[in-house]
């Protein structure tokens, strides 16, 4: 299941990468969150044991959200 997910992931972070170089900046910045969201449920299964590492990838999350937010809204002015 977590190969499954990470390879999807992969899929939709290369095709926000596409869509950066089409020059379509609102598709490549939902790609790119669609792709951190996997990352994020593959992370905190992986680590479901340890809630201090969940806590800091939870947190790493809430950052990366925050400085793509920042970057939509400069972007798209």
């Amino acid at each position: 299941m977590v190969k499954t997910m990470a390879i999807i992931s992969n899929i939709f972070l290369v095709i926000g990468i596409i869509f950066l170089i089409t020059l379509n900046i609102v598709m490549a910045i939902t790609m790119f969150v669609v792709s951190l969201a996997i990352s994020l449920v593959i992370f905190n299964t992986l680590f479901r044991h340890k809630k201090g590492m969940r806590i800091a990838i939870n947190l790493s999350f809430i950052i990366v959200l925050v400085a793509i937010a920042f970057a939509y809204f400069t972007l798209t002015k």
